[in-house]
């Protein structure tokens, strides 16, 4: 059985994935991404891993891909000039964020004929539009709730530091004192974009949203449905890879 390796790395942590064809048949998270490390995953499969894609925000990764050459047949590293599944629209596509695209491309395979509004809700948040033809459109980014909490900690006079629960509160949309005030200010801003962006995009649009806060954010959010697939980035690096197979 032949695999395919999609591995997105972000700010803090690696997720690795197994892929035979477009089915997911493993996963792991890794917050220090060694060789060792890939190569005991790799060595885990039940069956030979024979292409791999490597995706990167937190660097260029060169030393990655140099392993991956090393353990697998064909390895692609998602950068400006790769062939792509969707056609990009952006005045700057090679500041375009990795994760950006393959995020794109993973929510196109969940909804391949639909408008799209992309949520990614991780260290920053971002919100990007696909068209039912695969175009991708643009998008804005955002801080994420952590680094809106700390902006407020850092610049003004009194605000205290405030973590994050791992829970949102159940009070409603109003903090009862300081600290809930600023952790509902943030998760509400979040929330509220997602709702005007959805306003303005065609009737019908799909939201589908990953991200680290994903699940906790979708309940709140007043558009019809909400579609969170924590894997979505995964899922695109699966099928850009599919698309390159045979380049």
């Amino acid at each position: 059985m032949a695999l395919h390796l999609t591995i997105d790395q972000g700010n803090s942590a690696a997720k690795l994935a197994l892929w035979d064809g477009e089915e997911l048949v493993d996963i792991k998270i890794v917050h220090s991404l060694t060789s060792d490390v890939l190569r005991g995953f790799i060595s885990s499969a039940e069956g030979t891993v024979d292409s791999a894609i490597y995706c990167s925000v937190a660097s260029k990764g060169t030393e990655v891909v140099a392993w991956l050459e090393n353990m697998v047949r064909k390895v692609v590293r998602l950068q400006n000039g790769l062939p792509l599944p969707i056609a990009i629209d952006y005045g700057t596509p090679g500041s375009l964020g990795a994760d950006r695209i393959a995020a794109a491309v993973g929510a196109r395979v969940l909804f391949p004929d639909s408008w799209l509004l992309v949520v990614d809700a991780g260290t920053a948040v971002t919100y990007d539009a696909v068209t039912p033809e695969g175009k991708f459109v643009g998008g804005n980014i955002a801080p994420g709730m952590n680094m809106r909490l700390e902006a407020l900690h850092r610049f003004t006079a009194r605000l205290p530091r405030v973590e994050m629960p791992r829970e949102l509160p159940e009070e409603g949309f109003l903090g009862h004192d300081t600290a809930s005030a600023m952790i509902l200010g943030a998760v509400y801003g979040i929330v509220g974009a997602v709702s005007y962006y959805h306003s303005h995009l065609p009737e019908g649009t799909k939201v589908v949203m990953t991200g680290g806060w994903a699940s906790e954010l979708s309940r709140l959010c007043d558009v019809d449905s909400v579609i969170v697939e924590p894997n979505l980035v995964s899922k695109g690096l699966n099928r850009i890879l599919i698309y390159n197979e045979n380049i």
